[in-house]
């Protein structure tokens, strides 16, 4: 089987009035890297642009495609996610940050909506293979 080492991503948004617009990313796929949490950032990434750009547009497909209520910004730390994600990850703060890693592979569901939350609580995703993290900035 050949090695994967580009991961590619299109996602179409409606911008209404009949006009849509499409978002193609692709990233390498560096050594410790998963496919599946590549695939899954650059998901994010894509929307992130998206609502950037377009936040009116985004927030109609958004809302329609994903009826939950979006995550409020709140101080960050473990409350802030379900008791499901929760006992996946461990926590530290220090640095004026909160740094949250996985203690195993996650998958791209549940790797989608950590990173659903940690953005919604103003924090990103840090690839680095092995030491990859999400962060949340104290406020």
């Amino acid at each position: 089987m050949p090695t994967i080492s580009v991961a590619k991503i299109s996602r179409k948004f409606n911008l209404g009035n009949y006009e849509t617009m499409e978002v193609g990313l692709e990233a390498f796929i560096g050594e410790g890297e998963n496919i599946q949490q590549v695939l899954a950032i650059l998901e994010l990434e894509a929307k992130k642009y998206m609502e950037n750009t377009h936040p009116e547009a985004f927030k109609q497909q958004s809302q329609s495609a994903n009826p939950q209520t979006p995550v409020s910004k709140q101080k960050p730390g473990p409350e802030i996610f379900p008791e499901d994600l929760r006992k996946l990850l461990s926590f530290e703060q220090g640095n004026g940050c909160f740094v949250i890693k996985p203690r195993q592979f996650l998958g791209s569901e549940k790797f989608a909506k950590i990173a659903q939350i940690v953005r919604g609580a103003g924090g990103d995703y840090k690839s680095a293979g092995k030491d990859s993290h999400f962060k949340i900035p104290l406020k």
